[in-house]
């Protein structure tokens, strides 16, 4: 996800407004949740009900979906961390309700009217009209005090929200050449690597520890499943539908006289390895769709872009267990390795804490923004601030696993950005760090709150 924000996300006004992209559409249509329905939290005085975390995982779902468009797929949904983020900007809202309350900061009927009064969808003539506005409620099933009393709350929450913001970050010149450089300069690091391999000969595994991983585990080592599977392709170009084809095959069960019959060509697979059936239908996941089929069964149709498959399982031959040696000696080298890097990681902490990483192993000047460190590999998420590392901040204070390798990272040199690139870029720059300290500010000023106020989350399986 980490290259694919840097892809599609690099300008520096994108990265700032991304955040507000995502408070637009929490705040939007605040609601006011009633008795009778779940409490799944609480906030101080305020309680959270299930229907809120219902709107506000739609909202924040709908606004990761406008900006990652096609590519918001479940991994990438499992990645955001969706479920948690809903609940914590729930927290965050009903937080600020009561902030703005202790600061008593209230919204008028003359400054929701004036801003009701502004929105182009309940004007008529450029004029408020009251008839519209209450017809476009009734539209929507919004009942008008409720909605009054969502938009007065989000009203309210912005208020203090730009109170919080607006005690300000600013940047001299000077102050803002440096944070650029530390961005979008580049820089030279020193490293030790620890490779477990290079200490498996300081660690075993006794017999007792191979039984008892072969008890749990043994189960997992067998041979792979087989399969042949029929299947009909049905194209754009095809007379029939897919799910005409489908309901007639699970009356009539012989796939070669349907196709026959009706013109349709039937493919034999021929007998196919499980890790085989990816590669040949690389458009579906083909595994996915015949788990659950027995002998003779017909599959739904399954859909890849203009194609359409309906397969019919031949015959399975469930994968056969390994001998028990052949299982010991790679439960062995499983364990052994785990121990090596057990090691190899323990040996990379202690040269950091004695501070013996000096090496004459270097990455070569490599842009503070990459992911990827050349010869090494990608960098986890969790530890690409290794890359800002500088002279006032010289070893990184812990070790960075890259493909199962352990690297002690230290600076050794840097190279600032070309002026001319400074000149061009300092004013899209400048709006882009202010908007990131703003919000570093607004995001520990929330952590402080929380500290201080009790919340109580009663309903955790969401």
């Amino acid at each position: 996800m980490l290259r694919f924000m840097r892809k599609y996300a690099t300008g520096y006004l994108v990265k700032a407004l991304f955040g507000v992209i995502i408070i637009v559409f929490i705040f939007w249509g605040v609601g006011s949740f009633r008795e009778g329905e779940k409490v799944i939290a609480e906030v101080g005085t305020q309680k959270i009900f299930y229907e809120e975390y219902q709107e506000t995982y739609k909202n924040i779902f709908n606004a990761y979906r406008l900006i990652y468009k096609d590519k918001l797929d479940e991994n990438l949904l499992k990645e955001l961390k969706i479920k948690e983020k809903v609940m914590d900007e729930i927290i965050n809202k009903h937080l600020l309700l009561l902030k703005a309350k202790d600061m008593g900061i209230k919204v008028s009927d003359a400054e929701f009217n004036g801003y009701i009064g502004s929105i182009d969808a309940f004007r008529r003539d450029g004029k408020f009209s009251q008839k519209v506005y209450l017809e476009i409620l009734k539209r929507n099933g919004m009942d008008p005090k409720k909605f009054e009393e969502s938009e007065k709350a989000a009203l309210a929450i912005m208020k203090v929200t730009n109170i919080i913001n607006d005690n300000g970050i600013f940047y001299d010149e000077a102050d803002l050449w440096t944070s650029y450089v530390k961005e979008k300069g580049s820089i030279n690091l020193s490293y030790i690597k620890f490779d477990p391999l290079d200490y498996k000969d300081k660690v075993s595994a006794d017999e007792k520890e191979l039984e008892n991983m072969y008890e749990k585990e043994k189960g997992a080592f067998k041979s792979e499943n087989i399969y042949r599977l029929k299947y009909i392709m049905i194209d754009d170009k095809s007379t029939v539908k897919d799910d005409a084809v489908y309901m007639d095959l699970i009356k009539f069960n012989d796939i070669d006289a349907y196709g026959k019959k009706n013109g349709l060509e039937v493919i034999d697979t021929g007998t196919l390895k499980e890790s085989e059936l990816p590669k040949k239908f690389k458009d579906v996941k083909i595994e996915e769709w015949i788990k659950g089929l027995k002998k003779g069964d017909i599959s739904l149709p399954v859909r890849a872009d203009s194609k359409s498959y309906i397969f019919k399982l031949i015959d399975a031959e469930a994968g056969k267990p390994f001998d028990k040696a052949v299982i010991m000696k790679e439960l062995k080298e499983k364990i052994v390795l785990g121990k090596a890097k057990m090691f190899a990681k323990a040996n990379a902490e202690e040269a950091i804490s004695k501070k013996a990483f000096s090496s004459k192993n270097e990455t070569g000047l490599i842009h503070r923004n990459v992911d990827d460190i050349p010869k090494i590999g990608r960098i986890p998420i969790e530890n690409i601030d290794v890359l800002s590392l500088s002279r006032d901040n010289m070893t990184y204070n812990k070790p960075v696993e890259v493909s199962g390798k352990y690297y002690v990272f230290s600076f050794k040199d840097e190279k600032a950005p070309e002026r001319q690139e400074w000149e061009k870029n300092k004013k899209d720059y400048a709006n882009y760090i202010v908007a990131k300290k703003k919000g570093e500010y607004f995001r520990s000023f929330m952590e402080d709150l929380k500290k201080k106020e009790k919340i109580k989350i009663l309903w955790k399986e969401i």
